[in-house]
């Protein structure tokens, strides 16, 4: 491994911090961004950018990076709300290298993989073992995502990203488009998520939704038909069912 190989670190806070009331909000990014400056000056990180849920930052050595993740994770829930446990969740992905594609991929491992770990790619748990004498720390708090789940991470999101608000989209496509049969895109795409194709799709337009409304992109209907939803009505249930609260009155708490 080259010494001038970097890493990447992305760090996301998910949809939590966007679902918070908005006398919550000032306070919680306070501390949580207090906490996460600090821990990336102890261990050397450069933050190349960052907002209200989002970090990604670059380290020289891979060992920063992961031990970095590891107290990231621990810290997290004590600067959370304890009455809420929902929001008690922070996302990691380290990948090599500081091309745009590692910077995606990372971002993607953070948004998509099922964890309440963190996700490193084969390429940074193997600089690791080489780094510390062939030992790898805390194997039960990360989740190595294998090279053949990275591609599949990769083409499945590329996809994704082109028809996710086309509201004519059938989910039986995904599939044909990857290659694949219907019960091997299931499978690969279960095992990764933790979702069906439906609700992975859905769960997808939501949280792109939520981002529309946290910045005034227009108002419900709108919104719930640029993000690929038929109906406001089913997106409004959508949206209750899985943030807990309707449409209508998160637009109302980030005015």
């Amino acid at each position: 491994m080259n010494s001038d190989t970097s890493y990447i670190m992305v760090i996301e806070t998910s949809d939590y911090l966007h679902r918070l009331e908005a006398n919550q909000f000032n306070l919680f990014t306070q501390k949580l961004h207090n906490g996460i400056s600090n821990l990336l000056k102890k261990f050397r990180g450069t933050i190349l950018k960052h907002n209200d849920n989002t970090y990604v930052v670059s380290f020289t050595t891979v060992t920063n990076a992961v031990l970095c993740g590891l107290k990231l994770k621990a810290n997290f829930k004590y600067i959370t709300p304890k009455f809420d446990k929902s929001i008690r969740d922070l996302k990691l992905g380290i990948t090599e290298g500081e091309s745009k594609k590692s910077k995606v991929l990372a971002t993607r491992m953070c948004e998509i993989v099922v964890n309440d770990k963190f996700v490193i790619s084969e390429a940074v748990k193997r600089a690791y073992e080489k780094e510390n004498s062939n030992s790898f720390i805390n194997r039960g708090d990360i989740k190595i995502l294998k090279s053949t789940e990275a591609s599949f991470l990769t083409d499945l999101m590329n996809y994704v990203e082109k028809i996710w608000n086309d509201t004519n989209f059938n989910v039986s496509n995904f599939s044909k488009e990857l290659g694949l049969s219907s019960s091997q895109f299931y499978r690969r795409l279960k095992n990764l998520t933790g979702k069906s194709p439906s609700i992975f799709l859905r769960d997808y337009r939501l949280k792109r939704a939520m981002i529309m409304l946290h910045y005034k992109k227009g108002n419900v209907t709108k919104i719930s038909e640029r993000t690929g939803f038929n109906s406001p009505a089913y997106f409004s249930k959508c949206f209750k069912e899985t943030f807990n609260i309707l449409p209508s009155k998160y637009m109302q708490q980030h005015t």
